[in-house]
């Protein structure tokens, strides 16, 4: 599978139509082959240490403010992994980056802005 690095840019944008990110993000997953999951590294979660989140069905972050009210009402409701999460945070350990799993956070908008305009379905891990 590719690795993609995707700036998710202002919430917004995953309510914005005829935007050229936007539209490109909505025609990207067409042109992959489909994940068994997706992991994102955001820089929206800041913790001393590495952490994954594991849980198994994320809530939602609205981590930002002045943004129109149809933001905070968006759901983006992909299952999680745990299992994935554990053999992530091992790959992390075993390279000497001693990680823990969180399974209270949620996704944040660096994960569910691009996600829910790449696969709206929410239907891959």
């Amino acid at each position: 599978m590719p690795s993609l690095f995707i700036s998710h840019g202002s919430p917004a944008l995953s309510l914005e139509k005829n935007n050229s990110t936007a539209d490109f993000l909505r025609g990207i997953a067409a042109t992959l082959p489909r994940p068994k999951a997706i992991v994102v590294a955001s820089a929206h979660w800041e913790t001393d240490t590495p952490m994954v989140n594991g849980a198994a069905h994320p809530s939602m972050i609205y981590d930002f403010y002045g943004f129109a009210k149809a933001l905070y009402e968006i759901q983006y409701k992909a299952p999680g992994d745990p299992a994935l999460a554990a053999k992530i945070k091992k790959l992390l350990d075993d390279v000497g980056l001693k990680a823990g799993i969180d399974t209270a956070s949620g996704f944040d908008h660096g994960v569910w802005s691009p996600l829910m305009l790449v696969y709206p379905k929410a239907d891959i891990p």
